[in-house]
């Protein structure tokens, strides 16, 4: 349903921009977007025989862009909302995660190249760092709760596609994908832990996909 959802939006987008005049250049956006990612936390990188449910948030953010003429910087902050819990279903006992619940706050710096459509927007593909603060909670496998509370950096990619609608407004859609793990900060109750150290990651790797509208204030 999302994978559609993308679809037809994509297709809106370009049927706008097909019929839209020439305008000037522009130089500095605001934005707000929604999106979303699929397996947040990814609990298969800690423990990749790991059988899941993966968890997948909503995402609403702001973004923040500067472009001149074949280069741009993207900046901005985004926010996770979860739409549904991450589950261990079966080896609970051995991984010693029963349930997992990642929320996190990203701020991402990117800079690369755009191409022109025309005079109807652009498309644009660059890379760069973000910095994840996360929170949220991990139900261990005998049953007992741990607060989630670990940051990141990770680098990572983007691509994205802009169509103008009138001389300060574009419609806009990015996908973002980053690599980024946190040291660990959670200790499991699984069978591989015996001296119940601290070994489970908050892992923030992952897809993003983002549609949203920009305001050209310049």
């Amino acid at each position: 349903m999302f994978k559609k959802a993308i679809i037809y939006i994509s297709i809106l987008i370009f049927i706008v921009g097909a019929n839209t005049s020439a305008f000037a250049q522009r130089y500095f956006g605001v934005g707000i977007h929604v999106g979303g990612q699929h397996d947040v936390g990814d609990i298969t990188s800690f423990y990749p025989a790991a059988q899941t449910e993966p968890q997948n948030s909503a995402i609403f953010g702001v973004a923040i862009r500067l472009s001149i003429p074949f280069f741009f910087i993207r900046t901005g902050g985004d926010a996770s909302f979860t739409i549904n819990k991450g589950k261990v279903l079966e080896d609970q006992a051995t991984v010693g995660v029963d349930e997992y619940n990642v929320q996190y706050t990203m701020l991402p710096l990117y800079a690369g190249l755009q191409f022109p459509l025309r005079d109807r927007g652009a498309f644009y593909v660059g890379g760069g760092v973000s910095y994840f603060y996360g929170t949220g909670s991990v139900k261990l496998s005998n049953g007992t709760s741990q607060d989630i509370d670990a940051t990141a950096f990770g680098a990572g990619f983007l691509a994205g596609m802009q169509l103008h609608v009138t001389s300060s407004f574009s419609l806009y859609m990015e996908w973002i994908y980053v690599d980024a793990r946190s040291k660990p900060v959670i200790s499991t109750t699984g069978t591989y832990n015996a001296n119940n150290y601290k070994d489970l990651f908050i892992d923030y790797s992952g897809h993003r996909i983002m549609i949203g509208v920009m305001y050209y204030v310049l």
